[in-house]
């Protein structure tokens, strides 16, 4: 099987993660592009040691953590509703942990597998995780202050 026929199936969940990382659909599907040019360009740098859906990922992030693009820049267009209020809170997280808590929880890696690919501990992968989580917490607390008009209640 071509390595192309390997990636193929696991391209819409790369695709789907990067828009979530990104907070853009352009910026998530050009990262995906360029993975795959990447790979295109070089295909005896992918690594083969490992399951295809992870050498695809591990590839997508080094060329993702040196780009730096998404810092500081909005989205040309905010998704509105929930998917607004999602991505709101998930851009307010560290790039880390936002990465730890995306994989593990949208991807489905395991915490080895998330290390592996952001180059953590699994240890350490599931500190992100909390940390992302506590954070998101910690955006949807607010006080609530109950006046009543009813002199009976």
């Amino acid at each position: 099987m071509s390595l192309g026929q390997e990636l193929a199936p696991h391209l819409p969940f790369l695709r789907r993660y990067a828009r979530a990382l990104t907070g853009s659909q352009a910026h998530g599907d050009a990262f995906v592009r360029a993975t795959l040019e990447a790979i295109v360009a070089k295909p005896d740098e992918f690594p083969r040691d490992v399951d295809p859906r992870l050498g695809l990922y591990k590839i997508f992030h080094a060329i993702w953590s040196t780009a730096n693009i998404e810092e500081g820049e909005e989205p040309s267009s905010s998704p509105t509703g929930a998917e607004g209020i999602a991505q709101a809170r998930l851009s307010r997280i560290t790039p880390l942990s936002r990465q730890a808590l995306l994989l593990a929880s949208l991807e489905g890696f395991s915490s080895d597998d998330a290390g592996y690919l952001i180059g953590a501990s699994p240890s350490d992968v599931d500190s992100l995780v909390a940390e992302a989580l506590e954070e998101i917490e910690r955006q949807t607390l607010a006080d609530v202050l109950i006046i009543e008009d009813e002199p009976i209640i």
